[in-house]
Parts: structure tokens; sequence; C-alpha cells
């Protein structure tokens, strides 16, 4: 036996994404894999140093912020 109460079973939400959000999502996507590839280890006998300044990549960073608030503004309720 359980204490406490259950939460309702709730119908999932549709949403709507516009085009261009869509796009920067996307564009979002492939910055981040790029990232990633860009701090990826080249190896056991390679030098695991990252040739980036802290500001470009504050900048890049910042950028990718800006990206998904718009996405996030622009994404909207589905009406039945």
């Amino acid at each position: 036996m359980r204490n406490g109460s259950r939460a309702p079973i709730t119908k999932p939400h549709d949403y709507l994404l516009p085009a261009t959000a869509q796009q920067v999502l996307a564009q979002t996507r492939d910055q981040l894999r790029l990232l990633a590839q860009l701090t990826e280890p080249q190896g056991e006998g390679g030098p695991d140093v990252i040739y980036l300044s802290a500001q470009a990549l504050a900048d890049c960073f910042d950028r990718l912020a800006d990206d998904l608030d718009r996405v996030a503004e622009a994404v909207s309720p589905s009406v039945p």
C-alpha cells in the first residue's frame, strides 16, 4: 500500500513550432555537436589541449542561449 495521493494522469499537450524556430533549433544542435567534437580527446598519444579563447567560448554559449530563448518563445500550444 502507498502513502499519499497519486497524481492524476493527464493527456500530453501538443505544441506548434514554426519553421524558422525549427531551423534555429537544428542549427543549435549542430553547434553543440561542433563544440562536442572540438572538446573530444584526440587519442591517448595526443595532447588534451583546446585552442579556444575564453571569450570565444563565452560568445558561443551566449549565442546558443539566445537562440534557445527565441525557440522557446516561438512555441505555442496547438488548438485541437
